[in-house]
């Protein structure tokens, strides 16, 4: 879309944010959002990089809990660098990663999301960097 990529909205659910930062201690720390204007309770919330072939866990958290808002938050352990979930940082173009959102409410339905988050070339350069890997 305008602006980049767009972020998801469907079943009174919008997507906040599937991005990442560098922790303080120099790794790489995925951060997820999403609001649900419906404010419902939750049994599960996984959240997946399903970019490649197989899908990789990234975070999945039992009973969550939303904001009086309605916000849920995640911040799955900070990864080392060398971590296999990190692979595609090591490639030299652009990418576009995708996370799978599963929201298992406390009613037992279920809705899938999925996100993209573009990490253009110049950006994996710089994370590479900080990581030491000069390249």
């Amino acid at each position: 879309g305008r602006g980049g990529i767009q972020m998801t909205e469907e079943g009174g659910v919008r997507i906040d944010a599937a991005n990442s930062t560098q922790s303080p201690d120099k790794k790489f720390a995925y951060h997820f959002a999403f609001t649900d204007t419906r404010k419902r309770a939750l049994r599960q919330v996984r959240v997946e990089d399903v970019s490649d072939e197989k899908a990789t866990l990234l975070l999945d958290q039992a009973n969550p809990t939303l904001s009086a808002r309605g916000q849920w938050i995640g911040d799955p352990e900070p990864l080392v660098p060398t971590d296999p979930r990190l692979t595609w940082l090591a490639t030299v173009s652009d990418s576009v990663r995708v996370a799978r959102f599963t929201l298992t409410f406390a009613d037992g339905q279920t809705l899938t999301l999925l996100q993209g988050t573009l990490y253009p070339a110049g950006l994996k350069s710089a994370i590479r960097h900080a990581f030491g890997q000069n390249y």
